[in-house]
């Protein structure tokens, strides 16, 4: 497995299994156990905070600034992640593959020689390129599903509806390759791979157990 299965995992966990109403649920207890389970192999989790980052937070509403132990002892394991916490703690030439690329691709849209100047010799923010590029992947997670289907009878019309919508949602998925493989590369820039077996990944058969849920819930 690699970070991007991480990824996906976390895409399905945040949309269908982290409402209040679900989250307590065997699916959802599942999926955030495997989760974890990944965000261990790759070093995401707080056990690998840097204590030598020293960073003060202010949130609206909020007057009293926290200290990053503060902060960081409000947030899961995934929170962490989601929120980009991560790459403070982070090997600051780490990303500097992507970082190299990103100039490259940036520098060739433009040809005015002052903002091409202005754009090499600034730091490329990984940070704002992850949390931009992972709230719009999850737009798109909701957008890209299957339809759930028609609870009683059966329309053409609506149906035909489901089969137009399919033929734009296969488009979009077989275009997301470059985003997908950007967030693979911030979440783990070596790419690593790692078996189920060595890090004790809870390997179960999610549709019999989602099926058992739905059929209890619903």
């Amino acid at each position: 497995m690699t970070a991007k299965d991480l990824l996906y995992k976390i895409l399905d966990y945040n949309y269908l299994w982290s409402s209040p109403e679900r989250r307590n649920s065997k699916p959802a207890k599942i999926r955030l156990s495997q989760i974890e389970t990944l965000l261990e192999a790759f070093e995401l989790t707080k056990k690998y905070v840097n204590p030598l980052v020293q960073i003060k937070y202010s949130f609206t509403g909020n007057t009293e600034k926290l200290t990053r132990a503060q902060h960081l002892n409000k947030l899961t394991n995934l929170e962490y992640v989601l929120s980009g916490e991560f790459l403070h703690d982070r090997e600051k030439d780490a990303n500097n593959e992507l970082s190299d690329k990103i100039i490259t691709q940036i520098t060739a849209l433009y040809s005015d020689p002052d903002l091409l100047d202005h754009i090499r010799h600034r730091t490329v923010d990984i940070g704002w390129l992850f949390s931009d590029l992972m709230n719009f992947r999850e737009e798109i997670y909701k957008v890209t599903l299957p339809e759930n289907g028609m609870s009683e009878g059966f329309s053409s019309g609506l149906h035909y509806s489901f089969y137009l919508k399919r033929q734009l949602k296969d488009i979009i998925k077989a275009n997301l390759s470059d985003i997908d493989e950007t967030l693979w590369e911030i979440l783990d820039p070596y790419k690593r791979e790692v078996s189920k077996e060595e890090i004790n990944y809870q390997d179960v058969n999610l549709d019999v157990i989602d099926h058992e849920w739905i059929i209890d819930n619903y």
